[in-house]
């Protein structure tokens, strides 16, 4: 495939994986089908369009490529069907947003790039894409954001955005740095669920502090 069909299929892979996160938490919070799908929609294109305001992206990119909203339903009615099969719609969930953190990494730091952002904020754009779409999910949901747990979650997500920004400096080609680091990042995020890894903590205990 060309770099232009492996961005498109990491885009509907995204979308979709992200939209049944949204989804699952949504019916675990016993919301309507419309709720469900408003929670999907938003999961699934939160983090880029928090991307393209803050880079000056307009129109926005999926105003601009609609299909996003049909492949995000698709990922509601997806999560709705097979609800009843999930022994732990939370867990679903949490491997469901483990890979749209991966996919969606590289393509913020890919947009970032592209619009002439510097390697940095490119980094940084990567992670907001991946990130705040669960983060916008989680605060209309009334959850403690997955970002702010002690979890490795944007920690992959900067790592992974920094392996695809570094890939591409060092010469090797856009398509086979985003798989790359894609698979880095869904395997930074696994390996923290599998083994429950956390981030470390540095404030110290309080002691009858007033």
């Amino acid at each position: 495939m060309d770099t232009a069909q492996v961005f498109g299929a990491l885009n509907i892979i995204g979308l979709f994986v992200f939209a049944i996160s949204g989804a699952l938490t949504a019916l675990r919070n016993d919301m309507d089908v419309f709720g469900v799908a408003m929670i999907a929609f938003v999961t699934g294109v939160g983090g880029g369009t928090i991307r393209d305001v803050l880079l000056g992206s307009f129109p926005v990119w999926w105003i601009a490529s609609p299909s996003a909203v049909f492949i995000c339903l698709a990922g509601a009615v997806a999560a709705i069907i097979a609800q009843p099969f999930i022994d732990s719609r939370l867990k679903a969930l949490i491997w469901a947003d483990a890979m749209g953190l991966a996919v969606f990494s590289v393509l913020g730091a890919q947009a970032a790039l592209a619009a002439e952002a510097p390697v940095v904020i490119a980094i940084f754009m990567g992670a907001v894409t991946a990130t705040f779409g669960g983060v916008v999910r989680d605060v209309l949901l009334n959850e403690p954001p997955l970002i702010l747990k002690q979890d490795i979650y944007a920690t992959a997500a900067l790592i992974g955005a920094g392996v695809y920004v570094g890939l591409i400096a060092l010469g090797l080609g856009i398509s086979p740095a985003a798989i790359a680091a894609a698979l880095t990042t869904f395997a930074i995020r696994a390996a923290a669920i599998i083994f429950n890894v956390s981030s470390p903590k540095f404030g110290r205990a309080r002691k009858n502090e007033l």
